[in-house]
């Protein structure tokens, strides 16, 4: 074994300029900060000799085990993956960027992988929006980091495009500035026109990106941040020709843990749904959906003859109108009718229900796919290149969905829904396929590709 000199001089070539106290010290002493030795003690895998600790600090040194456990310092036996992340993380914190926004459809994914990061390693986390984006007040409120930036569409006539020319530069500018100053090890771009400036900028400071793809095919904006992107994470088994195969991998698209987590029973208690009624969810979203408030309202006649509950997500601008119209519909009839405006509980409104009625963003799909729960899917007609549609049609394909296009929506969901509904048989089995679609694991997927780009290109040495 090497001498006390030689261990305390390969600690120091190391980079560290705190040394071990020398044994011996005068009783003069003993009121004095911990030595580095015991630091080190603490931090890696609580080491009991000096030359454990030399080996536990080469590790941490070159970060080869970064994410994955350590093996103890005494025997070489792994020690817990939570022990092993907070050693590596002590010293060395974690950074990611997320960009996205503008919807909640980018935003949320982005927010359920942060979670996972956050408790699992203790990430330090920079979010990106534009200044129009709804990240501004639930990314803040949830005591993450923001920046805003300049960030435009690419849509509309000559003068459009060249403002949002001119917005893609000003926040490109704006985000070498931010970046440069967080000096995150990987950029998460989570979807839409805001992730364009930032994606760029991180592949200019040699930042590595991932990108997550929720759609069934990538837009425009996905095509170009692909191009330099190191790993595209995808939600769906769809059709993705413009990027290259090999950095593609099927995660599933990351959902908030509450919206898998939450019991069935206990969500229809605080309900009050009776046991073994039948429930249905027609959701248009935060915003409503004027269609999908028609047909309901043109089926209610019909529907009210049978005994189930329906909930029904008017939006807030429709809920007067609607309980209006509706309440000499189902006045004294077998249906179990609830309109509301909106809920901030979708956890306890998809676990309650037995079949949904919703659009067809990407994120609405992985939480009903998530949840097992078989649908019928109207997409949002003037979604982006028609996007709503395709994810529609995949998990129609798969047998886990109907499909009804936004102009037969009042003509057809009446008798389509009791037909849906009315085959428990049937209603079971598109369950189970729904089921099959969904990733409940989504998140944590997400992250292990992260911590793979950080194990395998980092540039940006972690402090």
């Amino acid at each position: 074994m090497p001498d006390s000199d030689s261990k305390i001089n390969k600690l120091e070539a190391l980079g560290h300029n705190e040394l071990p106290a020398k044994t011996g010290a005068c009783a003069s002493d003993r009121v004095r900060p911990l030595s580095f030795s015991e630091e080190i003690a603490r931090g890696v895998a609580e080491a009991k000799d000096i030359e454990a600790e030399i080996k536990a600090l080469e590790r941490l040194a070159s970060c080869p085990e970064m994410g994955r456990p350590l093996e103890d310092a005494q025997d070489g036996t792994p020690v817990s993956e939570a022990k092993s992340r907070e050693s590596v993380f002590r010293y060395a914190p974690l950074k990611i960027a997320f960009a996205g926004g503008g919807t909640g459809g980018h935003l949320y994914p982005a927010l359920a992988v942060a979670e996972v990061l956050k408790r699992e390693y203790q990430a330090q986390m920079l979010f990106f929006d534009s200044k129009q984006g709804v990240g501004r007040s639930i990314v803040r409120n949830l005591g993450y980091n923001l920046r805003t930036i300049y960030a435009q569409g690419l849509g509309g006539n000559l003068l459009d495009k060249l403002l949002a020319v001119a917005k893609l530069a000003i926040g490109f500018g704006q985000s070498l500035y931010y970046l440069s100053r967080f000096s995150p090890h990987v950029v998460v771009a989570s979807g839409g026109y805001v992730c364009v400036p930032v994606a760029l900028a991180a592949y200019f400071l040699n930042i590595p990106v991932l990108l997550m793809e929720q759609n069934a095919f990538a837009g425009k904006s996905a095509n170009l941040i692909a191009q330099v992107a190191d790993k595209v994470c995808i939600s769906l088994p769809g059709s993705y020709p413009k990027i290259n195969q090999e950095k593609l991998v099927l995660t599933g698209n990351p959902v908030r843990q509450a919206i898998i987590s939450k019991d069935k029973a206990q969500a229809r208690c605080q309900l009050d749904i009776p046991d073994g009624q039948l429930c249905v969810a027609v959701v248009g979203g935060s915003q409503g959906a004027v269609s999908l408030n028609r047909a309901v309202l043109a089926a209610l006649p019909e529907w009210a003859e049978h005994k189930f509950t329906l909930i029904h997500l008017t939006g807030e601008k429709h809920i007067d109108e609607v309980m209006c119209r509706s309440r000499e519909l189902v006045r004294d009839k077998a249906i179990d009718y609830r309109p509301m405006a909106y809920t901030e509980d979708m956890a306890s409104l998809y676990a309650a229900a037995d079949a949904v009625v919703c659009r067809s963003g990407a994120t609405t799909l992985a939480e009903i796919a998530a949840r097992g729960l078989p649908s019928i899917l109207v997409p949002y007609p003037y979604a982006a290149e028609n996007h709503q549609e395709a994810n529609a049609r995949v998990l129609e394909e798969h047998g886990a969905a109907v499909v009804i296009t936004d102009n037969q929506i009042e003509e057809k969901l009446c008798g389509s829904l009791l037909d849906f509904v009315g085959d428990k048989e049937r209603l079971a089995e598109r369950a189970a396929k729904a089921k099959l679609l969904g990733h409940p694991q989504a998140s944590s997927l997400v992250v292990a590709e992260i911590m793979r780009l950080v194990e395998n290109k980092r540039n940006i040495p972690i402090r």
